[in-house]
């Protein structure tokens, strides 16, 4: 076994313990005798089996879609949407540090809505892992010449330019000395860089360390143009 493979691997278990620890102890408390007769505490700990397994979830379907983006193969439901539309739905999962500035004159574009959704809150979460106590995130969408413009603004750690493009290879997390502990397996950024570009769509990064991150989704007209019924396209890359 090769020292990336062994390393990816023990990123892996390591990850993968942390939900799993905290499901085993909320099943132990609620299988215990301070739950009973307590519907407030049995609904607290219910919440945490759920988020963490929904965690785990989401951490499975990334890592099954970067496979499948790897052999050629991922799939994409492709329908007509409304961007602004499914920037409030994410964002009602999300706090008061959540700021929509919703410029844009035209919205509807063609896209796969569970991939673009994930995308969105891969990006966001990102912001506020790497936010420390300065959680201001802002989610503009504009308008120009050549498309449409959906940006993810925070004044976190920023990430210093000669890491920058490492940040969407699998595994890969900006590790500086004074950046929080943060989750995850880094591959959210891997796998947002994928499905923008099998979507045909190109995003962009502007950071500087102290200052905080921009990331930008830069979409197209021709991916704008509407169309009847969805499809299904496979991404293939040259």
């Amino acid at each position: 076994m090769n020292t990336l493979t062994t390393q990816t691997l023990h990123t892996l278990v390591h990850e993968f313990q942390t939900p799993i620890a905290a499901i085993r102890m909320a099943a132990d408390v609620l299988d215990s005798p301070i739950t009973h007769n307590n519907p407030q505490r049995t609904n607290k700990y219910v919440q945490i089996i759920r988020e963490e397994t929904d965690r785990l979830q989401q951490q499975v379907e990334v890592m099954l879609s970067l496979a499948r983006a790897d052999h050629h193969a991922l799939y994409m439901c492709v329908e007509r949407l409304d961007i602004h539309e499914l920037v409030r739905s994410v964002a009602r999962r999300h706090g008061s540090y959540l700021r929509l500035n919703l410029l844009a004159s035209r919205t509807e574009c063609l896209a796969d809505r569970l991939h673009l959704t994930n995308v969105l809150f891969n990006l966001i979460d990102n912001a506020v892992k790497y936010s420390e106590e300065n959680l201001d995130i802002c989610l503009t969408t504009t308008c120009n010449e050549d498309g449409i413009r959906v940006s993810i603004s925070d004044r976190g750690i920023g990430i210093p330019a000669d890491l920058q493009e490492q940040i969407f290879q699998p595994f890969f997390r900006v590790n500086l000395a004074d950046s929080p502990s943060v989750k995850g397996f880094g591959l959210g950024l891997s796998y947002v860089r994928k499905i923008i570009e099998a979507h045909g769509w190109r995003i962009q990064l502007r950071s500087q360390v102290g200052q905080g991150s921009e990331f930008c989704i830069h979409i197209p007209f021709p991916a704008m143009l509407t169309h009847p019924v969805p499809q299904l396209v496979c991404y293939e890359r040259a």
